[in-house]
């Protein structure tokens, strides 16, 4: 067998044999030519050919560059699978590639089902056409027979609600009518497969509820959902597992909140080496002081400077007087991967003040964070230490403390701040 006949295999067309998947994906790869200029792209038709007629070594006058790389995974039917990535990370290639609409280049494809699928905006639709005849032209190329597509003809134009602009040409309809009608075609097929690009972050509020509702509503029938999406709160929400792109490999794969928490850490600042374990403090030579420690006490979950939202954070820091030093207060900032300033504060906001200290003595200490607040990303600390008043410095690290935060739930912002939610004037307590 050929690999242009192997590359896209449908189930349909093989015996009526059960299988639990919906899609399965095996080692799929996609290759493209890249020409620097058109000139190069007619040489690559033609020399080669010449070259090999006299025996020499062919030369290539492009570019590789692979959407693709060794892409694997499997969807079992029901199951709602979220892609994310950046862009040109591989996300539109694959999804051509599964609707058949591309080739790979190698690997294969098994689909076990009729896809629908909202790719790119307008995509199916003919501009020239009304929004009425798209619909029978939409959903008869989707599998329905003509006396189908007109029981369904007016809970699609329900769902969509573009009104009059049904009987107006699509060329003349906005991004949001556009996704509107093309969604309202898809999710009235009744799909085995569903797939979704980008397709809701068109439409308006309202109108991306109604959509999730619909989703929903498919997934109980056992519809089988493929969602890609830079909206990583849907992702979370209705997905269940998620497979990170980048540069057309698979970087991770699994539970949608851990996946999407370290694509979006990744967004705001690549993850920081952990050198917390290095004797070598570094820091401003002030010639009144220096720290001599500067750490952070191992977190519940064993793992060296990873927490989790909502335990105990505690640093252990210690300054050794290279002068007599007056009253010394301690100063704290704190710094997202992308350099966001989170934290600044002192221990005189809090009345903490530690006692005058001679030359050569040291004065030690610990600030606990309780619980912690920040949203799960890597952060940066450094350290510093002041008199009473705060005017001068005696010592200041450089951002030398590393640590990361996770947490097993979705969040968004910077910060988890302690709060107390009440239901009808009593305290909603814990389940």
């Amino acid at each position: 067998m050929s690999f242009n006949d192997q590359a896209i295999q449908s189930t349909l067309e093989k015996d009526m044999v059960e299988v639990d998947f919906a899609i399965r994906v095996s080692n799929l790869s996609k290759r493209y030519q890249i020409y620097d200029t058109p000139r190069d792209r007619l040489k690559q038709f033609v020399a080669p050919r010449l070259q090999r007629l006299i025996g020499g070594t062919p030369k290539q006058y492009y570019r590789e560059f692979w959407a693709l790389k060794e892409v694997s995974f499997e969807i079992k039917r029901g199951q709602a699978l979220g892609i994310l990535g950046r862009n040109g990370a591989g996300k539109s290639t694959l999804l051509q590639i599964l609707c058949g609409t591309l080739t790979p280049t190698s690997g294969t494809v098994e689909v076990n089902g009729r896809i629908a699928a909202l790719l790119e905006l307008g995509a199916g639709f003919n501009p020239e056409f009304t929004g009425r005849e798209n619909v029978f032209m939409n959903a008869s190329v989707l599998g329905l027979s003509q006396k189908e597509i007109e029981a369904r003809f007016d809970d699609i134009v329900a769902f969509a609600d573009i009104g009059n602009f049904l009987e107006q040409p699509v060329k003349t309809y906005s991004s949001g009518m556009f996704v509107r009608l093309a969604f309202a075609i898809a999710v009235h097929i009744e799909p085995d497969i569903l797939v979704v690009d980008e397709a809701l972050s068109v439409g308006d509020i309202a109108f991306r509820n109604k959509c999730i509702l619909k989703i929903k509503e498919l997934r109980e029938r056992g519809t089988t959902l493929l969602f890609v999406s830079h909206d990583l709160s849907t992702l979370q929400m209705i997905c269940d597992y998620v497979i990170w792109l980048n540069a057309g490999k698979v970087k991770a794969m699994g539970h949608p909140i851990h996946v999407c928490s370290e694509f979006y850490i990744s967004m705001i600042g690549s993850e920081s080496e952990q050198n917390n374990k290095s004797d070598i403090i570094k820091q401003q030579n002030t010639e009144m002081a220096r720290f001599t420690e500067c750490a952070l006490a191992r977190p519940s979950n064993g793992e060296s400077a990873i927490y989790t939202v909502g335990e105990k954070m505690k640093f252990n820091f210690a300054l050794e007087a290279l002068q007599n030093l007056d009253e010394v207060i301690f100063a704290i900032s704190v710094y997202r991967n992308d350099g966001d300033w989170l934290i600044g504060q002192t221990s005189r906001e809090c009345g903490v003040f530690w006692p005058a200290v001679r030359g050569g003595d040291v004065v030690r200490g610990e600030l606990v964070f309780t619980p912690i607040c920040f949203a799960p990303g890597d952060y940066m600390v450094a350290l510093g230490a002041y008199s009473k008043d705060h005017s001068i410095c005696y010592a200041v690290t450089d951002l030398t403390v590393y640590f990361s935060v996770r947490s097993s739930f979705p969040t968004w912002g910077k910060f988890i701040h302690p709060c107390e939610w009440i239901v009808g004037g009593g305290k909603c307590l814990p389940h």
